[in-house]
């Protein structure tokens, strides 16, 4: 017989149990040990588990470099440290800053790509631009940016979120609910495919705006680019000026001019 069979017969796996929550129990020092306990991409709860209760240590791991390899561990860190803590969190600007965030004050002097994704509480606020993807997925809470790029809240679901400058293409993409302020300009197909939630441009929105939207309200106070409202199936936009073919291909919702 096998030694191994042999122990496991023995000791009936009592011995490899006394080890895993030997290794439970072990201080987390760095984000590679936190990887080794819960691999590269985990959930939250599952670092919410192993992360330390003494602060200083928490410290520790947000302050560390987390590169490309450790970019959404650390992102459920600075989650988790905003949420315990009574203070605003400041951080530098790192992917995946606020991931899921469900409560606390997380301030960036700018960001980087997917700031606040699927966060469902508390806020976040940018006193630069941000990267790609701020805000994908928001159900909840709320963002304020100076300025963003491109795929900025999509398939955003609620909270709120307001951009001081301009942001790129593609700005919410999918909604299904929310409220979003642009007070700059947007660039091409801003409300693709959105289907409920608000969207307000201060400035000028680029081409496609509400290219397939089904639902949902979009409003710009500037000049909509070509084909607003392309193939469009529900929902109302508004503009105080368009540009060319402007509600090709219809088949429902409204296209409105504003009373100014």
């Amino acid at each position: 017989m096998k030694l191994k069979r042999f122990m496991d017969e023995a000791y009936q796996g009592k011995v490899r149990r006394r080890k895993l929550e030997s290794c439970l129990g072990e201080v987390v020092f760095s984000l590679e040990d936190l990887a080794e306990k819960a691999g590269i991409k985990p959930s939250k709860d599952e670092i919410a588990r192993l992360v330390p209760s003494d602060p200083s240590l928490l410290t520790q791991l947000i302050t560390s470099d987390p590169g490309k390899k450790y970019g959404v561990i650390w992102g459920y860190l600075s989650s988790i440290a905003a949420e315990r803590g009574t203070e605003p969190l400041r951080l530098p600007a790192r992917d995946y800053a606020g991931l899921e965030l469900s409560g606390g004050v997380i301030v960036l002097e700018k960001g980087a790509d997917h700031v606040g994704e699927r966060m469902h509480g508390g806020r976040i606020f940018l006193k630069g631009a941000a990267g790609d993807y701020l805000g994908q997925e928001l159900s909840g809470g709320g963002i304020v940016a100076g300025s963003c790029n491109d795929y900025a809240f999509r398939n955003m679901r609620g909270g709120w979120a307001v951009v001081l400058g301009d942001a790129g293409n593609f700005v919410g993409l999918g909604n299904n609910g929310g409220r979003i302020v642009i007070r700059g300009c947007t660039g091409a197909r801003s409300g693709w495919l959105m289907r409920d939630g608000s969207l307000h441009i201060h400035g000028d929105a680029g081409d496609y705006l509400g290219l397939l939207m089904r639902g949902g309200k979009i409003q710009v106070l500037g000049r909509s680019g070509a084909r607003a409202g392309w193939r469009m199936k529900g929902g109302t936009i508004e503009a105080n000026d368009w540009g060319p073919e402007k509600g090709a291909y219809v088949t429902g919702g409204q296209i409105l001019g504003l009373d100014r």
